[in-house]
């Protein structure tokens, strides 16, 4: 199969500049068999295109966004999408067309690069980790000023989303947000959930029990986790656990994260290896009080055997799982991350321990990638004169 992937940014793993949806194509690009010939298209950006992509990809396409200043008076003032409008330039359009004609189907990821299906032919799939209609919404929950901005701006969102084609088949990520948008468009939408890996290491040395935190520490909904964790969690451990030490780990963090550092609170910006953040503490907690779609720092965290305590927020959409503790009530979390912090940690894992029974519950970037092209093919088929999907799984 030729198959055209569009991606708002170039997909990658950066520590830095990277993030949950440049990782998707990423992973579901190297993950695709063999017989998915991939023509990359992309805008250029921080990050340069990695090897190993461009030596899975037949053909890469790297454009040039339009500057942000003119991208700005475009999107009136950022309410229209800022971020379709550096995109939505006369070349991206003409390469959407020219390259999806010479393709069997054309994948487009991110909602900012949603509105390049109006200018694909043939079948089409779009993907977004959160609706941004949804993701709008919740932005309008948490401010704090500017409501009646941000409301139009979840209007305006809405409204763009409506008019995307109906042939296209709509994918995002968690089933609640599937439920949701499809409701709010009247027409079919499907979840796919993302895919981790079993990355668990060698416990190293440390002289007291650790917490840990990890996430995009500039997105909005993280950076109040972080600060709940601080300022309400830690201050209630310490007084049964004082020498508890809080690591808060992830990309970019804010000024507001920066600030909440101290004698036993770690900030680490930008870490190579979230699983080393994992191996080198007792719990993992998460906090949320805002989110949309699934946690992966929560799915990631369990693969590396760490045992999570984790809000129904930040919880949702997840299975039961051995090391998954969901509680509801602040209380009730500290005392389950105390319970944690003064149980014996094992230096190593042993077969059939915990560790084992959280491999056995990943969910693998190959199962992912698989059903992305169920649903490519899925679309090829429907557009076909007889819309059969019989030779869909044949080819599978």
């Amino acid at each position: 199969m030729k198959l055209l992937y569009v991606t708002e940014s170039v997909p990658n793993r950066d520590p830095q500049l990277g993030d949950g949806s440049s990782m998707i194509p990423y992973e579901v690009i190297l993950h695709l068999p063999a017989d998915v010939a991939v023509t990359l298209l992309t805008f250029s950006g921080p990050v340069p295109v990695p090897a190993e992509l461009r030596a899975r990809c037949e053909t890469v396409h790297e454009l040039a966004p339009r500057d942000d200043p003119a991208a700005f008076v475009r999107s009136f003032g950022g309410l229209a999408g800022l971020g379709k409008h550096r995109r939505s330039t006369p070349s991206a359009r003409a390469a959407a067309a020219t390259l999806s004609g010479s393709s069997e189907a054309t994948l487009i990821h991110g909602p900012h690069a949603l509105f390049l299906s109006h200018h694909v032919a043939g079948p089409v799939v779009l993907q977004t980790v959160d609706p941004w209609s949804i993701r709008a919404a919740m932005d309008t929950d948490i401010a704090r000023s500017l409501r009646p901005a941000y409301r139009l701006r979840e209007h305006l969102a809405e409204r763009a989303e409506r008019s995307l084609p109906a042939r296209a088949r709509l994918l995002t990520v968690g089933a609640q947000d599937a439920a949701a948008w499809s409701a709010k468009l009247g027409r079919s939408v499907k979840s796919i959930p993302n895919g981790t890996s079993v990355a668990a290491g060698p416990r190293p040395d440390r002289k007291a029990p650790v917490v840990c935190f990890a996430g995009s520490l500039n997105y909005a909904p993280n950076v109040d986790s972080a600060t709940v964790l601080a300022t309400r969690i830690a201050p209630l451990v310490w007084r049964e656990v004082p020498e508890a030490r809080f690591v808060i780990a992830g990309r970019q963090p804010t000024a507001a994260v920066q600030a909440l550092a101290g004698p036993h609170i770690e900030i680490l910006a930008n870490v190579p290896s979230l699983p080393d953040v994992f191996n080198g503490a007792d719990v993992a907690v998460f906090p949320d009080e805002h989110g949309v779609g699934i946690r992966n720092s929560v799915l990631e965290a369990l693969a590396a055997g760490l045992p999570v305590v984790a809000s129904p927020v930040a919880a949702r959409e997840l299975p039961p799982h051995p090391l998954l503790t969901v509680e509801a009530g602040q209380d009730a979390m500290v005392r389950k991350v105390v319970e944690h912090l003064r149980a014996p940690r094992p230096p190593h894992v042993t077969p059939g321990g915990l560790l084992d029974q959280a491999a056995g519950a990943v969910r693998s970037w190959d199962t992912v990638a698989a059903e992305y092209l169920v649903e490519v093919r899925a679309a090829v088929a429907a557009s076909s004169p007889a819309g059969d999907l019989s030779g869909t799984s044949r080819q599978l």
